[in-house]
């Protein structure tokens, strides 16, 4: 039976690297087409040009995501809460992502980063203002407070507990209203 030699690992990078450059086009392309492997099959994956994604709308990106993984948390958290989804086991587990969320917030706004003129995102005052460390804070503080209430719970399930850190939810959501309401353009 012949075998063959492993393929070393600097080589397969090698190899990737001059695929993705074949693949990525001109520098003006916006999108490039990447196959990439799968457990089920190879797929092609369309994504933005690394040549022209600039590291400030890299790191606004960045932002935009973390901030709609915390949305998708705290909504989580709101559909057991609220609405009585069935997953009151998962609130631990959800009031801890929240937590350190809000601790990685000020992450997120490390960089001066502001939306460009007539796009969502940051204001440009957004730095300058002594205010915004505070809102940042507050959310910090709302979310740990949601995460004691569900941790010092003795039935996740109780509908009593379940209204007491439903108006817990709503504070971390004041919160994050607030700082959009003064920090955002939408």
């Amino acid at each position: 039976m012949n075998r063959m030699q492993p393929i070393h690992h600097p080589l397969i990078t090698t190899l990737f690297a001059i695929l993705l450059l074949a693949a990525t086009g001109s520098p003006a392309t916006a999108e490039v087409t990447v196959t990439m492997p799968g457990p089920w099959g190879d797929y092609d994956e369309t994504l933005d040009n690394p040549a022209t994604v600039d590291a400030t709308e890299a790191f606004q990106r960045f932002r935009q995501q973390s901030m709609q993984g915390t949305s998708a948390t705290y909504r989580s958290v709101e559909q057991i809460l609220r609405y009585d989804a069935p997953f009151a086991e998962r609130l631990p587990d959800l009031a801890e992502e929240l937590a350190q969320r809000a601790a990685d917030i000020d992450t997120w706004f490390a960089r001066e980063t502001p939306a460009r003129d007539g796009e969502p995102g940051a204001l440009p005052g957004a730095w300058e203002d002594p205010e915004f460390a505070d809102y940042k804070a507050a959310f910090g503080e709302a979310t740990a407070e949601l995460k004691r209430k569900v941790d010092a719970a003795e039935d996740l399930d109780n509908p009593e507990f379940q209204v007491r850190a439903t108006e817990v939810l709503n504070g971390v959501r004041h919160h994050c209203l607030a700082c959009h309401d003064n920090f955002r353009r939408r």
